[in-house]
């Protein structure tokens, strides 16, 4: 079998390797090269043998594979949340009753109905932006996902399986806050997308994958 890559380095041609010298050269994602199935020149992402070589170098490519079903994505979202809640019961609301700006009792079940609008309206804006800097955060970090997908072997990435930046993740969580906030319908399309992606994921260009698949 002719197993000869070829690289092009400042629009010069360079080769033939073998594939193990190909390693060697340690390729990025999108360096040019020609491979022996190609007549044409591919970025090197999106050569198939070199899946497994990108994997161990932290990419991990959106494939049938390995896309977070919708089940595994609500275990995380839940764990988050349950988070959240911490955050919210003993460090937020304990400060705005400090400062006088919400005068909510944790001594008994929060319920939502007792509480006024001026006080309900603060909680949705602070839980809101708390949601988007802990996932925006959490997602353009070398974790690349909240601590819930950490727990289920998940990670969001752009199409090329590498992290994605802040103005992705951004976009991605306001669009996921505003779905939760109607009911998680922008969860939905996650059914019967091709890349399993919610409407935030779409609008971002994000997909969320199982490591280890």
């Amino acid at each position: 079998m002719n197993e000869e890559y070829y690289i092009l380095v400042d629009g010069e041609q360079t080769g033939p390797y073998t594939f193990n010298e190909l390693i060697e050269q340690q390729p990025g994602l999108h360096t040019r090269i020609m491979a022996p199935s190609a007549d044409t020149w591919q970025d090197a992402c999106d050569v198939p043998e070199l899946f497994e070589y990108f994997r161990t170098q932290g990419y991990h490519f959106p494939t049938e594979d390995n896309l977070a079903s919708f089940w595994w994505r609500l275990v995380a979202f839940s764990i988050d949340m349950v988070l959240m809640s911490l955050i919210l019961d003993f460090i937020i609301i304990p400060l705005l009753n400090a400062k006088g700006i919400t005068h909510i009792n944790l001594a008994v079940p929060f319920n939502p109905y007792k509480v006024s609008v001026h006080d309900a309206t603060i909680l949705q804006v602070l839980f809101f932006v708390v949601l988007l800097l802990y996932n925006s955060g959490c997602e353009v970090s070398a974790m690349q996902g909240t601590l819930g997908k950490k727990a289920c072997g998940l990670v969001v990435v752009d199409q090329d399986g590498d992290v994605i930046n802040v103005g992705m993740s951004l976009l991605r969580n306001i669009g996921k806050g505003l779905s939760v906030s109607f009911w998680g319908v922008g969860a939905i399309s996650i059914f019967w997308t091709e890349g399993k992606q919610g409407l935030y994921d779409l609008l971002a260009k994000t997909y969320v994958v199982r490591k280890n698949a």
